[in-house]
């Protein structure tokens, strides 16, 4: 297990230099040859900062190793800075940055690259430590155990132990000791590089906290929950909810949760409906940084059983160029349905594939009365399961580069390559949880792809429907929302306001 041992006074130097200013400043450690401690600190007090940007002054620095630490056997451990409040992970330029270094270092093995969040910024210093190694031809970086020695642990005698700082120092100083073995089994699962860098924001939390919580899992570092709703008791029965959590908010009780998982990740919560949130709030919510960093990827997922909430998820995807994903129960939990979409990727959006229940809804004046009633719980189990596989592929898909190449971070997963890409115009996807729902619900999907002959097959089967958007060239007129063109890239920022269904009379 990785750990990042310092001593107590580099470790009092950094809070008093760092730590007690403005974000971003930052500093280079060192520890003598054959040793595995972190015994120097040099604070870089020429550097060049901004607000989200810190810059170090490589003349001063280069001229102190060759000068100082070279000649008295010092080599270079890393380098620490801070970053705003909320931003407690390496950032993109910061493994850009350890990346040239390792290059310029070939018989360094690897790079500690601490993440501060000071005094003047959060209230407290803490320090958050971070790993970053060479990977397959690039770099990653993964949080580490932080030990801080006192002296006589710090000592270089032969038979010296390390030792941890006690609780009581722990809770006092706010070290983190990062749980690095969280995430040690899926290494090779995800680019948890880009999941930490990645937002999901979740438009619906009751049904969908096994999804959300599950996404957490998975690295996924930031989340908006939006839901006016609080827990109730019948919650318990087809939710992810506990008797501990009735009358709390529902965003509340999973942010909770999702902490417990993942104590660094960001969490904006929401106890409001979308018809309170405007365009620009969305906007906000879905790009705008919670500190220094912008986020890499947005997922925006609609997931309630308002048809008019999701249809809103549907226009605001289109007009602010995000992926979404959209998912239902059927009646009594028979079946359930995802749709999903991914700007330049999917011909088809939301809206074109579920043109059917947009005329119900807008032209027929047709009002839904399914609830959970009758649903067992398995079947919204059943239903994250596989919307969360649609996330992941969503989230790991890099428009920019082609299929298989290795991003920033640590290389992608070859599972999740390119899934996107073969799942792209199969933006439908049907599950059946009940043998005869032809008869209960009216939908054939299911025989007509497998038959009814076939007695290995009786239910729990996903179907991926091809989807074409609706355009005059397959003879209806051309979707409202996104213009049937089969490039859902032409249809950002054509919205005035997107709380207004098109097409709908007011």
């Amino acid at each position: 297990m990785a750990i990042m041992r310092l001593t107590r006074e580099v470790y009092n130097q950094i809070a008093a230099t760092i730590g007690s200013l403005p974000a971003e400043r930052g500093g280079a450690l060192g520890y003598d040859e054959g040793d595995d401690v972190i015994r120097y600190f040099k604070f870089d007090e020429d550097s060049r900062n901004s607000g989200a940007t810190y810059s170090p002054d490589h003349v001063k620095l280069n001229e102190m190793f060759r000068s100082d630490w070279n000649p008295r056997g010092i080599r270079l451990a890393g380098f620490v800075h801070s970053h705003p409040s909320g931003c407690m992970r390496p950032s993109r330029g910061d493994l850009d940055y350890s990346r040239r270094i390792l290059a310029a270092i070939p018989d360094m093995p690897h790079l500690f690259l601490p993440i501060v969040q000071t005094e003047p910024d959060t209230g407290k210093f803490t320090l958050f430590a971070f790993l970053v190694t060479r990977h397959r031809g690039d770099v990653v970086d993964r949080p580490v155990r932080l030990e801080i020695l006192d002296a006589i642990s710090a000592d270089k005698s032969e038979d010296r132990q390390g030792a941890d700082v006690p609780e009581s120092d722990i809770r006092k100083e706010s070290v983190i000791a990062w749980p690095d073995e969280t995430f040690n089994r899926v290494t090779e699962a995800y680019d948890l590089t880009r999941m930490a860098r990645a937002r999901v924001v979740i438009v619906g939390v009751g049904g969908a906290a096994t999804f959300v919580e599950d996404l957490a899992r998975c690295g996924v570092g930031e989340f908006v929950l939006i839901d006016g709703d609080v827990v109730s008791e019948t919650n318990i029965a087809t939710q992810q909810v506990y008797r501990r959590d009735i009358g709390r908010a529902k965003v509340t009780a999973l942010a909770d949760r999702l902490r417990d998982i993942n104590p660094a990740v960001r969490i904006r919560e929401v106890r409001q409906s979308m018809d309170d949130l405007d365009d620009a709030a969305m906007r906000s919510l879905c790009r705008e940084p919670f500190g220094a960093a912008s986020p890499e990827v947005s997922l925006l997922c609609g997931l309630t059983d308002s048809f008019y909430a999701q249809a809103r998820v549907n226009a605001l995807a289109l007009h602010l160029g995000l992926p979404s994903l959209c998912a239902q129960v059927y009646k009594e939990g028979r079946g359930a349905e995802i749709t999903f979409t991914y700007p330049g990727l999917t011909p088809a959006c939301h809206r074109c594939i579920l043109s059917s229940r947009y005329k119900a809804f807008i032209a027929e004046q047709f009002s839904n009365n399914v609830t959970s009633h009758g649903t067992p719980i398995f079947a919204t189990s059943r239903l994250n399961s596989i919307k969360g596989f649609v996330a992941l592929a969503l989230l790991h898909h890099r428009p920019d580069g082609p299929a298989g190449s290795a991003g920033e971070g640590n290389a992608r997963p070859a599972r999740l390559t390119g899934l996107a890409t073969r799942i792209g115009d199969r933006n439908l996807l049907q599950i059946r949880l009940d043998p005869d729902i032809a008869e209960s619900l009216g939908i054939g999907t299911f025989e007509r792809v497998f038959g009814s002959g076939n007695p290995s097959l009786i239910f729990d089967e996903t179907v991926w429907r091809r989807q074409a958007p609706e355009s005059r060239e397959s003879g209806v007129e051309p979707c409202p929302d996104c213009g049937g063109t089969g490039d859902l890239r032409n249809a950002i920022g054509t919205f005035d306001d997107t709380r207004h269904i098109r097409g709908a009379k007011e």
